[in-house]
């Protein structure tokens, strides 16, 4: 890992804007030059065996074990708030007592594909109406999930224009702190000489196994 890359991902990191984010990128971008120098330090020591060095690379990696887990669990939260904030996202509620206005919607689902493909190929250019109309009764359309999921994306755009686009960047954000810890997380695990993720995982909850105190910490970061 050269210097290149974490110039690149401290410059990418400068320019978001959600303050949780670039501070986990941060801390990030530390920890993992930290476990890199650790890594190299260690192979270059000639007064170790090779199972001296296993031995103090594992002890080295228990006291970052912390650090390594709060990267995780960051990542995992900062996800789960995207997708909070976006279901949280209010459209305009239908009037059920509006009986006109039920039966135009039901001429509107009449008109609509009655495949969930072609139905989906049409949500981009839909208008608000035919937009409630399938949000209000997807089965009878033959919406699956994931037309519906594209109608609400579509209505959202409507009625709050600008706003998923937001969310877009703040997913991009969080998606470029996942693989760098992802990066890091494989450079420590080199570091231990652990066979795989799993392994690796199972290494840092035996070394911190109450991690109600990481969780604490990253709520407090979102909350602030």
């Amino acid at each position: 890992m050269n210097e290149r890359y974490f110039a690149t991902i401290e410059t990418q990191a400068a320019s978001v804007s959600d303050v949780a984010v670039r501070g986990a990128l941060s801390r990030l971008s530390k920890l993992h030059r930290d476990v890199l120098a650790t890594t190299a330090s260690i192979r270059s020591n000639a007064n170790l065996s090779a199972q001296g060095k296993t031995k103090e690379a594992r002890d080295e990696l228990k006291k970052k074990a912390h650090e390594l887990i709060r990267a995780n669990a960051a990542v995992q939260r900062l996800s789960a708030r995207i997708d909070e904030k976006r279901a949280k996202i209010q459209l305009p509620a239908i009037d059920k007592t509006d009986a006109a206005g039920a039966v135009l919607r039901s001429q509107v689902r009449d008109r609509l594909p009655k495949s969930a493909k072609e139905l989906r190929a049409t949500i981009p250019t839909m208008s608000l109406l035919y937009l409630q109309a399938i949000l209000e009764a997807p089965e009878l359309v033959g919406a699956d999930r994931e037309t519906v999921e594209a109608a609400r994306g579509r209505a959202i755009d409507i009625v709050h224009p600008g706003k998923l686009t937001d969310l877009d960047a703040e997913r991009d954000a969080v998606r470029l702190l996942a693989n760098a810890t992802a990066a890091m997380s494989e450079a420590a695990r080199e570091l231990a000489e652990l066979p795989n993720v799993y392994a690796l995982g199972d290494f840092l909850n035996q070394s911190v196994p109450d991690q109600r105190h990481i969780e604490a910490a990253i709520e407090s970061e979102l909350a602030a």
